[in-house]
């Protein structure tokens, strides 16, 4: 897939890096989010100390932070996308086109999954679809 960063996000990434250690691997900003796509293991760096050096980054940039986990296994990746909706399983088919997907959540956590307008949902999609040929995302 071919990523392109702006200047902003270029700015993004270098204040997360320098405030965290950790690797970027991709960065999205959506309204008052950012959402960092971090090489795998690094994401405990990350998250110790309570999460300190994501508050001190949310504080510099003065947006919210998602940051979510690489994987070249789509179906992991796809899982980490969601972690915080409870997933209880991820159906990956491959298709001629590109991959359907399907993420099975706990119940009460659906419509939380989906989004207001189907915002997250969107989100997820335009995550999973920078790093992998995706043709459809369905949250069930």
């Amino acid at each position: 897939m071919n990523i392109r960063f702006n200047a902003q996000t270029l700015r993004y990434i270098s204040i997360f890096e320098a405030v965290t250690g950790a690797e970027v691997k991709d960065c999205i900003e959506e309204d008052n989010l950012v959402v960092f796509v971090l090489y795998p293991r690094n994401i405990k760096r990350v998250l110790e100390n309570k999460g300190e050096k994501i508050q001190a980054v949310r504080n510099l940039i003065r947006k919210n932070v998602m940051v979510v986990e690489y994987s070249q296994d789509v179906a992991k990746f796809t899982k980490n996308v969601f972690r915080r909706f409870k997933v209880k399983n991820v159906r990956v088919t491959n298709e001629d086109e590109g991959f359907k997907i399907v993420v099975y959540v706990d119940p009460a956590e659906k419509a939380r999954a989906i989004g207001k307008d189907g915002r997250n949902l969107r989100l997820a999609r335009e995550i999973i679809g920078r790093h992998f040929n995706l043709k459809n995302l369905v949250v069930a």
